[in-house]
């Protein structure tokens, strides 16, 4: 790396051409008041009025205070580049949802060459070595908007890294998005395993227990879903972890009809990695977990009872009707063969086959009712048979539940989503009814993969196939296994859960409760199992009957419930709630399927799931779908952007204050600095000049506006105190020593930070109410052991935090380069100086906002959004020997989502609006230097629009409101601060800013 030194390009202003800026004066929105003329402005009677010390107990409102951390390295976490824009994990940084064309790919190609160069393309961002080796096409299909989605598995060296699969989004025959879940290349050499297969197949029939054989009865052997026994050599991330990769056999392994058991052996060590039921049921209440009692080794079959010949009569389609659960009448299709009626629904064209059917044991594309004669579906020996009638009268009112249920779910799906059964392709649906478990009458339903099994209730349910919901639910988790797949466990289980419950809702769509016709009121007192619409139903937590939690806040993070895949459920179901709420149940119900099938993916999370909720809401509707998307998984804290760019880890921590909801202005200085502008954000001008007194510093105003600090030509601090009510102002001098370069007052008013002229690496805090100042030495702390970060030479730019106990910083650095040369960048830090709640300076910590640059490259001139503390924009300068560029940029410093806001062509000095919808910044048109707004998207670190030009001549623009931020209204603030409102700067005393510079 070459000897760099970015001083005069970080503290001079750079007259390069920017074309893109428009010559013309933006209007911006405000609440418009009588402008004051400037000479109507005049200083108060009062002299040397200084900084006082606020009313008794007047504190910020933050609640608990933000606390920074390092994201990691800047070049991995670039969020829009080559014509793409990135949204990232919050633990591994990986891309997830990359949106758009790549400025380089070949749209010409087709569309197997345009994937392979896209991963090629994005191979460095996935971290991944040999994308055309690496990632095997799976399945492609175009859907109704013309949109082709192709799914890849991720493989290394030809084994499968499990939970790696991604899908590429080609529009009009151009690749313009991927989404999914992988890993980075394997770092595993040795890729023979030591354990046998058998061996490892032996570990697990141990841990199940049980070696005897399943036995079915014949022709109802495809109630097994799949081989009882199937092992896969898989590259396992253990606990999902990029770090902790492992040899491993995947065993699924069926030892009855009512479990499906997922294990994962390490094939090196035949340590036991992890292990789940794979057998989606009604409700996660007691269930052998052990299978002590279970067996398993290969499918025999025996001969069910004889039927009747079906050579007498000519086969045939009938209807009847019979009273079903509810004792409502209900009409059901029957198939009549033999002189014997059969509980088989062959009437549904879209799907029955014919020619390929043979009655009553082999029907192709037909609803199926099979009785399960109250045998125990959890032993190694389940026999069934038929549901009959001789007369088509039907006095079985379970299977008439069971087999008008199964029809209505058929129906929604054929007629809402133009899915054609289960599976798509028009595959059999079968109930069967009668079931009994370990523990005699079944008090569940479940789905094992293959069909639906009804218990008959005991103490916590009634009769389980007298639920619609409850046959919409289970058959759901049947389209979920067919589309996403979804694990059934952790996030991507309780998505599974969520999914199986939005679809029985919309199937019986009377109201958002699940299971209310099914439930024994002495179990659930809220009359439902679930309820989407209040998650908790009453309860307060997991021993309240009923409770889910409603916000990620209460996610459960235990390893009951398979990681808690009903728990949370209610999370999910609670965004779909108010989202289906905002926009209706047709357009929701739409999108959510559209996510299902067309971007989820088997691993997919919370975060995943609202991504493609917002993608599939912009491919059918527009902006009003999205927004109300992002507002409803904002209401339970997963997100705060989705694909758009927003929070990774659901954004639990990234609350916002309301905006300031008074007049807004910017002050800023002319390009010479000398003197202070104040404009209203309308354009019109307030007091030009506001003060004739050069700055050299840029101004730093208080939350309200009733304050106005900056660093004067002649070194010494300045105060501004405005009475906006008489319309009049004075200024001060806060310290007359000739020593300083830049200065911060806090949002409240009750501290300033402040730097010398020495160019030295110490930061100057005074606290107005402990009528004190110390200073704090800045420093780069370590991330990686045993490598030096260098030193910090001097800060520039100063902001507080909202809590007023960090400061965010810029500073020039210089590291002892190879050879005798020096490197020489900036970067922007955070050091905590206060603590607000004791009351007392703090330990100075410091953290970066990156932990590592570029070469070449540096950032500076930070500075936070107005309303949230977790956004900061800053310049970016990139320095090669031909050439700078610079760019304003943004990142979530909670998410690790890094945008760009303007490609400048000098530094941009950011600063943004009150309600963080714009930026104020310094640019240049063809002819001059100028100040400019640029309009900022919902995730508020990237544009919406074209940058237009505020103000010619403008510099260092701050913008602010002059109003009183109320925060009583404590339901609509999600953060701790009732009964508190921002009002700062109610000065009564005058006390001087001093410190003891000879410490």
């Amino acid at each position: 790396m070459r000897k760099i030194n970015l001083l005069l390009a970080l503290l001079c202003f750079t007259s390069v051409l920017v074309a893109q800026v428009k010559p013309s004066i933006d209007n911006l929105q405000s609440d418009r008041l009588t402008p004051l003329q400037a000479e109507d402005i005049s200083p108060m009677n009062a002299s040397g009025l200084q900084m006082g010390v606020p009313s008794q107990g007047l504190r910020f409102p933050v609640g608990e205070s933000q606390t920074f951390q390092a994201l990691p390295n800047f070049s991995m976490l670039s969020n829009v580049q080559n014509g793409l824009r990135f949204t990232r994990t919050p633990d591994t940084k990986l891309p997830y949802f990359i949106k758009g064309t790549p400025n380089n790919l070949d749209v010409t190609a087709s569309l197997d060459a345009q994937a392979l160069q896209y991963l090629e393309i994005i191979s460095e961002e996935m971290q991944i070595q040999k994308p055309d080796e690496e990632f095997i096409q799976k399945s492609r299909e175009t859907d109704d908007l013309g949109i082709t989605h192709t799914r890849f598995d991720q493989y290394f060296q030809g084994i499968k890294v499990y939970d790696g699969e991604v899908i590429l989004h080609a529009k009009n025959g151009v690749t313009n998005l991927f989404n999914g879940r992988f890993f980075p290349t394997p770092e595993l050499t040795d890729l023979t395993p030591t354990l046998s297969e058998s061996a490892a197949v032996q570990k697990v029939k141990d841990a199940v227990g049980g070696e005897e054989t399943v036995q079915v009865t014949e022709g109802f052997e495809f109630l097994i879903a799949g081989e009882t026994v199937t092992t896969e050599v898989i590259i396992y991330h253990n606990e999902g972890r990029i770090d902790n990769e492992r040899l491993t056999y995947h065993i699924t392994y069926i030892p009855t009809l009512a479990d499906r058991w997922e294990y994962f052996v390490d094939a090196k060590t035949g340590e036991i990695l992890n292990s789940y039921n794979n057998v989606c049921r009604f409700h996660n209440h007691d269930h052998k977990s052990d299978n002590s009692t279970c067996a398993h080794s290969k499918v025999e079959t025996k001969k069910a009872s004889p039927t009747p010949n079906v050579n007498m009569l000519p086969p045939g389609q009938e209807i009847a009707s019979a009273n079903d659960l509810l004792g409502q009448s209900r009409t059901i299709n029957v198939y009549e063969t033999g002189g014997t009626y059969f509980m088989i629904d062959a009437a549904r064209t879209q799907m029955f086959n014919e020619a390929q059917s043979t009655f009553p044991d082999e029907g192709v594309g037909v609803i199926w009712t099979i009785d399960g004669m109250n045998n125990n579906v959890e032993g190694n020996d389940f026999q069934l048979s038929h549901v009959t009638d001789s007369d088509n009268s039907w006095s079985n009112p379970g299977g008439v539940s069971a087999h008008f249920n199964g029809g209505a779910a058929f129906e929604y799906f054929q007629d809402v989503h133009s899915r054609t059964s289960i599976n798509g392709e028009g595959g059999n649906i079968v109930s069967i009814i009668n079931v009994q478990d370990g523990s005699g009458p079944m008090d569940n339903a479940f789905w094992n993969g293959s069909a639906i099994f009804y218990g008959n209730g005991s103490t916590a349910f009634k009769p389980l196939a007298r639920g619609l919901d409850v046959a919409g639910h289970e058959m759901s988790h049947g389209v979920v296994q067919a589309t996403a797949n979804l694990e059934y466990q952790g996030e991507s289980g309780a998505l599974n859960e969520s999914f199986a419950d939005i679809f029985g809702a919309m199937i019986d769509r009377d109201d958002w409760q699940i299971g209310e016709d099914v439930v024994e009121l002495a179990q659930f007192p809220s009359g439902a199992l679930r309820d989407m619409e209040n998650p908790n139903q009453g309860g307060n937590d997991l021993s309240d009957p009923g409770y889910q939690p409603a916000h990620t806040d209460d996610q459960y993070n235990g390893s009951q419930d398979n990681g808690g895949v009903h728990i949370n459920s209610g999370i999910s179901n609670k965004a779909f709630q108010l989202f289906a709420t905002s926009i209706g149940k047709d357009k929701a119900e739409e999108i959510y399927y559209r996510a299902l099938n067309s971007y989820l993916v088997r691993s997919s999370q919370f975060i995943d799931c609202r991504a493609s909720v917002e993608q599939a809401a912009a491919d059918l509707y527009g902006n009003t779908e999205v927004q109300a998307a992002q507002s409803a998984f904002n209401a339970v804290g997963i997100g705060s952007g989705g694909a758009t760019g927003g929070g990774a880890d659901g954004g639990n921590s990234q609350n916002d204050f309301e905006p300031n909801p008074g007049q807004d202005y910017i002050l800023y200085a002319d390009v010479q600095q000398t003197f202070l502008k104040l404009y209203r954000a309308d354009g019109t001008a307030e007091a030009d000049p506001f003060t004739t007194n050069p700055p050299i510093s840029k101004p730093s105003v208080t939350d309200d506006g009733t304050a106005i600090v900056y660093i004067a030509q002649d070194k010494t601090m300045r105060l501004v105190i405005i009475d906006w009510d008489a319309g009049t102002y004075e200024e001060s001098i806060l310290n007359s020593d000739p020593i300083w370069r830049n200065i911060t007052v806090a949002r409240d008013g009750t501290r300033v930070a402040a730097l010398t002229d020495d160019n030295d690496n110490r930061v100057y805090i005074y606290d107005f109410t402990l009528e004190e100042g110390v200073f704090f030495t800045l420093y780069n702390p370590t991330y990686t052991q045993g490598v030096s970060t260098g030193d910090v030479v001097y800060a520039d730019a100063l902001e507080w935090d909202f809590s007023g106990n960090w400061v965010l910083y810029d500073a020039f650095n210089r590291l002892d380069g190879d050879f005798g040369s020096d490197i020489e960048y900036w970067d922007v830090g955070f050091i905590n100086v206060f603590d607000h709640d004791a009351l007392q300076f703090s330990d100075g910590t410091v953290e970066k906002l990156f932990s590592g640059l570029p070469e070449n490259v540096s950032i500076g001139n930070p500075t936070f959004a107005k309303n949230s503390n977790y956004i900061v924009a800053f310049d970016v300068i990139d320095q090669t020997e031909s050439q700078t560029q610079y760019t304003l940029r943004a990142a979530n410093v909670e998410s690790g989502d890094v945008g760009t806001i303007f490609e400048n062509g000098q530094l941009s000095y950011p600063n943004y609006s009150p309600d963080d919808t714009q930026i104020v910044f310094d640019a240049a048109t063809q002819t001059e230097e100028v100040l400019a707004v640029i309009p900022i998207a919902s995730d508020k670190i990237s544009s919406n629009g074209d940058a237009t030009v505020f103000k010619t001549d403008g510099h260092w623009g701050v913008w602010f409101a002059q109003g009183d931020r109320d925060f009583t209204d404590t339901e609509n603030l999600p953060i701790s601060a009732a009964g508190v409102k921002i009002a700062p700067n109610p000065f009564t005393d005058n006390v001087q800013v001093s410190f003891d510079l000879e410490v």
